[in-house]
């Protein structure tokens, strides 16, 4: 987004006094934008925010009844808090709405 605002500036600026009218330079202003917008790459979320929680596997001789069905449940946690986190990040970071 910033560089978009430099480029337009930069190209309402060269542009200076010549002989175009106020509606030219800011057509020309608003292409320069338009080009620098579509020349962004998309970004992707990091992957600490969407990475899922490994499973707990119970040792031998230890209960498996309690401590699994909690870690499972926790990881399941995760995981969903994984995936909307990293799908707000992505539409946010596509769209440019995330600041």
């Amino acid at each position: 987004m910033a560089r978009a605002v430099i480029i337009t500036l930069a190209t309402i600026a060269l542009m200076g006094a010549s002989c175009q009218t106020t509606e030219q330079r800011l057509e020309a202003a608003a292409k320069a934008r338009g080009a620098a917008e579509v020349e962004a790459p998309k970004q992707v979320a990091p992957e600490a925010c969407v990475a899922h929680m490994e499973r707990v596997v119970p040792k031998i001789g230890e209960k498996a009844r309690w401590t699994q069905r909690r870690w499972e449940i926790v990881a399941d946690n995760r995981d969903r808090q994984a995936d909307d986190c990293g799908a707000w990040i992505n539409d946010a970071l596509n769209t440019g709405e995330g600041s």
